[in-house]
C-alpha cells in the first residue's frame, strides 16, 4: 500500500501554504511524512508546486488534471501508484494516529474504499482508495463535479464507525484538519 499526502490545494482561507505550518520544531508535512514512513514503504505527494517539497525517496506528482480540487488529487495518487489500495491524507491533518491508521489497512479486504465516518460525516480525506475508485472518479471530474462523495454510490465501502475510531482515537484527532488562522490558533497554538 502506498500512502499519498495531498498538498495540492490554493491556501486561499489561510492565505500560505497550510504544509509548512509549525507545529513545534516541525512542520506538518514534516510530521506526516515522518508517522506515515513507519507504515508505509512507498509515500507520493500530490502538489502544484513540486519544488516547494524535498523528501528523499518520496515521489512528487502533479495533478494530471489540474484545478480540481482535492478529488483531483486523489484521481492523481491513484493513476500515479504503483499500488492497488491507497492511503490518502491531507497536509493539513497533523495528528495522524499510526494504530488507526494500521487498522483501516487491515480492513481493506473486499471493499474499495475504507473511510472514517465521523458525527455524521465521512472523512474522505483521511481513507484508502482502491484504484477500482479511479473510473467513477474520472467521470465525475469530465462531470465538474468535484465532490469527493458523490462517487462512493459506485463502489464498495467498509464505513469505519465512531466506535471502531475511538478505540485508537479516543478525541479524533486524526481528523483536525486546519483551514484558516483561527483554526491554526484554536486547535494547534493552544
Amino acid at each position: 500500500m502506498t500512502a499519498v499526502i495531498l498538498a495540492g490545494g490554493k491556501n486561499s482561507r489561510i492565505g500560505r501554504n497550510k504544509a509548512f505550518l509549525q507545529i513545534g520544531d516541525n512542520t506538518f508535512i514534516e510530521r506526516i511524512v515522518a508517522k506515515l514512513k513507519s507504515l508505509f514503504e512507498n509515500i507520493i505527494i500530490v502538489t502544484n508546486t513540486p519544488t516547494d517539497y524535498e523528501f528523499p525517496g518520496i515521489k512528487l506528482i502533479k495533478d494530471i488534471i489540474p484545478d480540481k480540487g482535492p478529488l483531483g488529487g486523489i484521481y492523481s495518487g491513484l493513476n500515479f501508484s504503483s499500488d492497488f489500495y491507497n492511503f490518502f491524507v491531507a497536509c493539513d491533518m497533523p495528528f495522524l494516529n499510526l494504530d488507526f491508521i494500521d487498522y483501516m489497512c487491515n480492513r481493506v479486504e473486499g471493499y474499495d474504499l475504507v473511510i472514517p465516518y465521523v458525527n455524521g460525516r465521512y472523512e474522505p480525506l483521511h481513507a484508502i482508495y482502491s484504484k477500482n475508485c479511479s473510473v467513477p472518479i474520472k467521470m465525475q471530474l469530465k462531470e465538474n463535479n468535484l465532490k469527493i462523495t458523490d462517487f462512493f454510490n459506485q463502489v464498495k465501502i467498509n464505513k469505519i464507525n465512531e466506535q471502531e475510531i475511538s478505540r485508537f482515537d479516543p478525541e479524533f484527532q486524526s481528523f483536525i484538519n486546519i483551514n484558516t488562522i483561527k483554526d491554526f490558533e484554536n486547535k494547534i497554538e493552544k
